[in-house]
């Protein structure tokens, strides 16, 4: 298995709905597994249809049979940045109406500011293009790619915990969950500072340096 380390720029404010308050939108920090796999080019989408419904599962689960993962990212460095969005209307009175592409009408936006800074995980069997900029949100807003091989992992088997996010439905078949924090955010609440028992990588950024991070064998996008 290769492992790439990518840490992720946000070159502009990046919007995702992953919580509405009344008619506050805010954006969490961290970035969800589905949303980067996009982004990264390894999935495709028909998403922009007249009907304007994902399909996850079509699109994801044939990257289990190529060997590719990749695991949500979560923020080294972040900022939020907050507007109010409001679309014109010369009318004297406007109606909130509900928008078939999730998008607000009205209100204030919590958006992840320029310059934050994410880390994410993409394990393959075989070495992948990835590619140095991206777009993220319903923006499609640019972000930066920086890319590190790492060394080869060592697998071991046992308890462990990660700290790092991940989505549970992908993990949940090889592994034992034995306790974690919930982040909510659609389409799948994600997880966090996790123990379980497994095999998993015992993965360091360099030869010389201490564990840096323990991810799961055997992650794959799964959907029931």
């Amino acid at each position: 298995m290769i492992i790439y380390r990518l840490c992720i720029t946000l070159q502009d404010p990046v919007y995702f709905a992953t919580r509405e308050l009344g008619r506050f939108y805010a954006t969490e920090n961290y970035l969800h597994n589905y949303a980067l796999t996009y982004a990264l080019g390894f999935a495709k989408s028909d998403y922009h249809d007249l009907k304007h419904i994902p399909h996850y599962e079509q699109d994801l689960k044939p990257l289990n049979k190529l060997g590719i993962y990749l695991t949500p990212a979560h923020p080294i460095d972040f900022a939020y940045v907050t507007h109010t969005y409001k679309w014109a209307d010369l009318r004297y009175q406007v109606r909130m109406e509900q928008s078939s592409i999730n998008l607000p009408t009205y209100g204030r936006i919590r958006e992840l500011a320029p310059e934050s800074y994410f880390e994410t995980y993409l394990l393959t069997r075989k070495p992948v293009k990835i590619p140095q900029w991206i777009r993220l949100g319903k923006w499609m807003s640019k972000a930066e790619i920086n890319i590190q091989k790492i060394p080869a992992p060592k697998i071991k088997n046992g308890i462990f915990t990660c700290t790092y996010p991940l989505n549970p439905l992908d993990v949940m078949f090889t592994n034992e969950l034995i306790n974690y924090d919930v982040i909510n955010m659609p389409p799948v609440s994600l997880i966090k500072n996790i123990t379980m028992r497994g095999d998993y990588y015992q993965i360091s950024l360099d030869e010389n340096s201490k564990p840096l991070i323990n991810i799961p064998v055997n992650m794959s996008y799964r959907f029931e």
